[in-house]
Parts: C-alpha cells; structure tokens; sequence
C-alpha cells in the first residue's frame, strides 16, 4: 500500500486531487492561541534542514480532525457505505452523508490540551476522561449512523496537521527532527493552556489545501 501522503501530494510537495468528506473542528482564525502556536510550530519547522521533505500545509486549512469519512479511495472498498451506491457521483454522497451527520447532536464545551509535536502535526488529546468519552460518543453515533468505521477509529489520535512528509529523512536530518520536535513539545506543554474545541463541522475536499462547508465547492469528481 502506498503511503497516505503520497496519494496526497508529489515528491515536490505539489498537491493532488484527493476528494472526500470528513467532520472537523477548525483552527485557523488569528483570535485563537492554538492557531497561533501551530502557525509558530510550522514556521521553525520550515527553518530546519529537512523543510525540503515536507509539503507544508496553508495555515488557513488547520483545524483537528474529528472523524473520517468517505474518500474516493474507498470507493469498491470495505469502507464505502453499503447504503450509498459504489457508482453513485461522489457530490451526492456529499448530499447523503452531511444528511445523516446533521442529525448528529455536535458536543460543545469539550476542553482539549496539547500532548506532543510530531514531524508532520501537533497531537491535542481531550482535557479529561469525560471530555473524552464525550466527543469519543460522537465519533461513535456518527460512524453508526453512515455505516462507516476505518480500522483507526478506536486508536485515532486527535492532531492538528501542519505538512505532509514526501521525501524520506537522512541519518542526520533524523537526529535533527528528533531535538526539534522535543524542543518543540516541551515549549507547547508549558506555553499553551487548555482550549475549547470548535464546533465539529461536515466539510468537503478536493485537495489537502483547503476544507469547504459548501458543497457546490465539490470539485472534479461530481
């Protein structure tokens, strides 16, 4: 099996079109600490000596992914809905899925920390265990409601994409992302404080670059 980011971007960092649908919380407004401490996380990132094995991601698309749902990948696979037709235009499956996620409660006052930088994202983890068993709930009612559950999705671990890896790491460049990286979570364990995660929301994308709520903004594949 490839790897998830060579189907999303080229060895020069240059996106493909990679369409789906999935429910996310965004941050990517300037009023919001954690935007602001994962825009500053991605800029000492493109400083480093491996900025070149990365496809770095547009602030404006940050946000933490809350489930996944149907990709064009999936199609004639074991994760595409049973209800939806495998022929069906994947605009409509846009249509019938945000159907069934809108009737879906969305939990509010969940509380999320930072836990750690990795090299391609930030991984956040809900506050306490009933945050936890809260939107872990959603997660569940929504994959039993569109029939869909990837093997991830009890292990799924919440982050904060900032790049995507497209060339491997030398020896070297390895033992530098390691130092960055601990440096880089111990600044965000002490600096950050608790947040509130963004309502959930259904969107759409035709590429790693940008998430739309709109789904008129579905784009090749109709």
């Amino acid at each position: 099996m490839k790897p998830d980011s060579s189907l999303k971007f080229d060895q020069n960092g240059n996106p493909k079109p990679y369409y789906g649908n999935t429910i996310i919380s965004f941050v990517n407004e300037e009023a919001m600490a954690i935007f602001r401490q994962a825009c500053q996380v991605q800029e000492r990132l493109k400083q480093t000596s491996f900025a070149d094995c990365l496809a770095f991601l547009p602030p404006s698309s940050f946000h933490i992914t809350v489930l996944t749902l149907c990709r064009e990948i999936d199609r004639n696979t074991g994760y595409w809905p049973e209800w939806i037709q495998r022929t069906a235009p994947f605009g409509e499956v846009d249509r019938l899925l945000e159907d069934r996620v809108r009737q879906i409660p969305v939990p509010d006052d969940i509380w999320m920390e930072i836990e750690e930088c990795e090299l391609t994202k930030i991984i956040v983890k809900p506050c306490t265990e009933e945050d936890d068993r809260r939107l872990r709930r959603y997660r569940d009612e929504v994959s039993a409601a569109v029939g869909i559950r990837h093997w991830w999705h009890e292990s799924f671990r919440f982050h904060i994409s900032l790049d995507y890896k497209v060339k491997e790491l030398s020896l070297s460049q390895e033992a530098e992302r390691s130092y960055v990286c601990s440096e880089l979570t111990r600044e965000l364990k002490s600096g950050a404080k608790p947040f509130l995660l963004p309502a959930p929301r259904f969107v759409i994308f035709n590429d790693m670059m940008s998430y739309e709520q709109e789904l008129s903004k579905r784009g090749g594949v109709h």
